[in-house]
């Protein structure tokens, strides 16, 4: 199963990271980790830790998000907001009873966001997640509690979690040189850079939603690749250089070429 990452930003109440890591006890989680914290664990937040205490003894700490998310596979943005925006991609979310049902069987390591206990998100920051996820409620009264959230989507998570696992999800780098390939494709292709930025982001949703695996990042990149290859060489026929910034050994594309028998080879001329 995969391995999972509970990153909280900016908590404001030393409780909330108690209840927290309570719930994660209770769903056999152990891995928190902290955003700027504008709270100091003390005797309140550890009583209400009760038997977690393991999980708070090893809290890590940092001050950015980005640095939190630094060497996970795939980050899921918490959010009690849904958004109608066509433009407003961000907050398009999947609800934790989907999270879990993509993540069944699949290894890797998966960080569940939570935001502030009053705010919850920014857009930036959510931004800067592969998914959003929210917990379907009544619309009058749509915000959870910090720790009643928490639990909610670990019961999920717990609830979908397979007996093992052989599929390892692609790597940060591989998604990240999948939406480079393709912004790269589509500004060459002559769409406009604001409709580019909204393809992308569009398609880091549609990444996040369905956990890509390595081997189908790896194939992806292959293709794009090409594509993007075939794009410069039309308009820079003089232009040979290498386009990847991703080893063959990070992505695995030469055993995707074995395997995809229906994938044309290249052949340089």
């Amino acid at each position: 199963m995969a391995d999972f990452r509970v990153v909280l930003v900016e908590p404001n109440f030393e409780e909330s990271i108690g209840f927290v890591a309570r719930a994660m006890k209770n769903f056999g989680l152990s891995n928190l980790h902290l955003v700027n914290p504008k709270t100091v664990l003390g005797p309140s937040g550890r009583m209400r830790g009760g038997h977690a205490q393991d999980v708070l003894d090893s809290i890590v700490e940092h001050r950015s998000l980005k640095d939190a998310l630094e060497g996970l596979h795939l980050s899921i943005g918490t959010s009690a907001q849904r958004s109608y925006a066509a433009s407003n991609l961000v907050r398009k979310p999947m609800t934790p009873r989907d999270l879990g049902n993509v993540l069944r069987d699949q290894a890797g390591t998966v960080g569940i966001v939570f935001g502030r206990e009053g705010t919850g998100l920014t857009n930036v920051e959510l931004g800067q997640c592969d998914a959003t996820l929210t917990i379907p409620s009544v619309s009058e009264y749509q915000t959870l509690n910090l720790s009643h959230a928490a639990a909610i989507v670990f019961y999920e998570l717990h609830t979908a979690a397979g007996e093992s696992s052989t599929d390892v999800l692609a790597s940060e780098r591989v998604k990240t040189t999948i939406l480079r390939f393709l912004s790269d494709t589509a500004l060459q292709s002559g769409m406009e850079e604001h409709d580019s930025a909204l393809l992308t982001r569009a398609f880091r949703n549609v990444l996040g939603r369905s956990a890509i695996r390595h081997r189908e990042g790896s194939l992806l990149v292959e293709v794009l690749r090409r594509i993007s290859a075939a794009l410069t060489q039309t308009k820079e026929p003089e232009d040979s250089g290498e386009l990847s910034a991703v080893t063959e050994t990070e992505t695995g594309t030469r055993g995707w070429a074995e395997d995809a028998s229906g994938l044309p080879q290249s052949h340089d001329s």
